[in-house]
């Protein structure tokens, strides 16, 4: 049984490849019985050599749909569910003996659980290219679809405060604050508008990990908080407070870089 190349392609135009562990260990199980394969799906500790990597997991449960067995698709569908859902920031909290659950925390769960669902589903009726990234970097696409939900829900919690048109990207102030000295006073109404598409366009091109802190600032999500409940960006980016913060000079700098280039050139 030979195994099928992903078929979404990155902007360069080159096909996503599945790393190498992964594919090592497709080729591995491919001799495994289906229970096999199960038993040690439902294997949560990742630090036991039986534990099958999440994207082996979405790799089988696409292969499902060859031979229509939705009873299958089912089983292994519980489980990677449960891992999306446990690659959440937690919604509930112990304070004593009782255990609270915040509704915000809980809402954008929920939401990102029935994004990647969808995305399972709708492949299972036609090739959905979206799940691929799933079957590379399965964590790293969880926190992105959670990232994405969050910002949905801090700006529908922000609606009141000063934020970009919609047409042109939410570029919030402590973003425009932090680059405001870069800025050219005595802009038109025009030439501002103009200037914020400049900087979405910015913020867009960076690269992805420098991107996600970004959006959280956007979010409004502080890189680390004491406070019960609330999520912050180390928690979110799975790295320490100093990585987060060097990906935001990074992301800063060449956000700044992109506006000299663009905007003192008139473009």
């Amino acid at each position: 049984m030979s195994i099928e190349p992903l078929r979404k392609r990155k902007t360069s135009g080159e096909l996503y490849t599945r790393r190498s562990p992964t594919i090592q260990y497709i080729e591995k199980s491919l001799h495994w019985s289906f229970d096999d394969l199960l038993d040690r799906a439902s294997i949560r500790d990742r630090n036991r050599g039986e534990y099958v990597p999440s994207e082996v997991l979405v790799y089988y449960l696409r292969q499902t749909k060859s031979d229509n067995a939705d009873g299958r698709f089912i089983q292994l569908y519980d489980i990677l569910r449960d891992r999306v859902e446990a690659a959440c920031p937690r919604a509930n909290r112990h304070m004593g003996e009782k255990v609270h659950e915040d509704a915000r925390l809980s809402e954008i769960r929920d939401a990102t659980v029935d994004h990647v669902t969808e995305l399972m589903f709708t492949d299972r009726q036609d090739y959905d290219e979206q799940l691929d990234i799933y079957e590379v970097v399965f964590d790293k696409a969880v926190r992105a679809a959670h990232i994405t939900k969050l910002r949905k829900v801090s700006r529908r919690e922000n609606a009141s405060e000063d934020i970009e048109d919609e047409v042109t990207g939410e570029v919030r102030a402590i973003v425009e604050a932090a680059l405001d000295r870069y800025k050219k006073v005595g802009l038109t109404a025009e030439e501002d508008l103009d200037y914020r598409i400049h900087l979405r366009d910015a913020i867009n091109a960076l690269p992805t990990d420098e991107r996600e802190v970004i959006d959280l600032i956007l979010a409004d999500i502080p890189i680390e908080t004491n406070k019960d409940g609330e999520p912050s960006m180390t928690e979110l980016l799975g790295c320490v407070e100093k990585t987060v913060r060097n990906r935001r000079e990074r992301a800063f700098k060449k956000i700044r870089q992109a506006l000299e280039l663009e905007v003192g050139d008139g473009q």
